[in-house]
């Protein structure tokens, strides 16, 4: 017995696995999504508005990052993102729905604590030997000075930023990467097509606005490379709660919107190690897939030829091997050659193409004669 016929997909390209998929289903469920994420900002503006009154008027860009109902709400809108995103697919799929997060249609919650542990290390040793570059180089260490509020900052630290962290990359590394790949196979169409819209919803000038896109390029690279987005969620998380903590602490200033040309040169840093540190524990780690394998339907059947025993007497009394008898599968008859049809398929008693047979008279204009054929399989005959 044949073993089935299988393929595999890369993250990006697992829309192909759903056989009841269509291509152009990710444009109906983006357009649900426009509208999930609208209406629910809307109501939780408005939900906002009346727990915490007077705090968000105005310019919100111009509000202090630092208060806590500023800082909520920041993050909890971000974080909205993700039931709808989840809702969108439900509609219409790739099923099943954990497609979204991994190949192996789950977020494989070990495979994602391992990479916030990488992350975090990569986070904790660059920033030490900045700091300790910038002391020897004769700065004056800044005091620790926890803001107001930091308890309630903390709560949404904790709660609300790793939502927010997972719902960007279910939308970004996730719904537009796999809406690529559903149209261009290759891995780089999916990872850096999405990088501008994520690039243009943070507010920084054009140097944390590359940062930013350093950032978004390695998370679509370990989330190819990984077959899932728990890398990606994992790095983005130890970022926003790295820069979030030291500005609970005082140590850098979460208002502030520029950067410079050597913010760019940590970034990389930063990036490029943990992406290395990644593809090392992939490579040393078999169990986590990075491509999702899917049985294909069997081939159709060739046809099949009657037995020996109900086949015509005239065929059962040539020998000569050079008789022609085209069958036809729909009857499970051999037919007859009148002169006006033709031509007909030939193949051999085992299926296998012989040629073409023309009965009609030689004035018509007709295929060649197959080459000796024996037992033959008529395929079409045109009347």
């Amino acid at each position: 017995m044949n073993a089935p016929r299988t393929k595999s997909y890369f993250y990006h390209r697992l829309a192909l696995t759903d056989p009841n998929h269509r291509w152009w289903m990710p444009l109906v469920e983006g357009l649900i999504l426009l509208a999930l994420i609208v209406v629910t900002t809307i109501l939780f503006g408005i939900v906002m508005a009346f727990a915490v009154p007077g705090t968000l008027t105005g310019d919100f860009t111009a509000l202090d990052q630092m208060d806590p109902a500023v800082f909520f709400l920041s993050f909890a809108s971000v974080a909205l993102m993700l039931p709808c995103a989840l809702l969108a697919r439900m509609v219409l799929g790739p099923r099943p729905l954990g497609l979204i997060f991994s190949v192996a249609g789950r977020i494989r919650w070990r495979w994602l604590l391992t990479c916030f542990l990488v992350a975090a290390a990569v986070y904790v040793v660059v920033n030490a030997v900045g700091i300790g570059l910038d002391l020897a180089a004769g700065g004056t260490p800044t005091p620790v000075q926890p803001v107001p509020g930091f308890w309630w900052l903390m709560a949404s630290l904790l709660l609300v930023v790793p939502l927010q962290c997972t719902a960007e990359e279910v939308v970004f590394r996730g719904y537009l990467a796999q809406t690529v790949g559903r149209w261009l196979k290759h891995p780089a169409w999916a990872i850096l097509l999405p990088v501008p819209l994520f690039v243009f919803g943070h507010l920084y000038d054009v140097w944390g606005l590359l940062s930013v896109g350093i950032m978004a390029v390695s998370m679509g690279i370990v989330t190819w490379r990984t077959g899932g987005l728990e890398a990606g969620i994992a790095l983005h998380a130890v970022n926003n709660m790295s820069i979030s903590l030291l500005a609970m602490v005082g140590l850098v200033d979460m208002n502030e919107t520029g950067g410079a040309p050597t913010d760019l040169i940590s970034e990389v840093i930063l990036n490029g190690l943990y992406v290395a540190l990644v593809f090392w524990f992939v490579r040393r780690r078999p169990a986590v897939a990075v491509t999702r394998t899917v049985v294909l339907p069997p081939p159709p059947a060739p046809p099949r030829l009657p037995a020996p025993a109900l086949r015509p007497a005239a065929m059962a009394a040539d020998r000569s091997g050079m008789a022609v008898y085209p069958f036809d599968p729909a009857t499970q008859s051999y037919l007859s050659l009148p002169p006006q049809y033709g031509p007909y398929v030939v193949r051999d008693g085992q299926g296998r193409y012989v040629g073409v047979l023309d009965t009609r008279p030689a004035a018509e204009p007709a295929p060649a004669v197959a080459s000796t054929p024996t037992y033959t399989e008529r395929h079409d005959a045109h009347h």
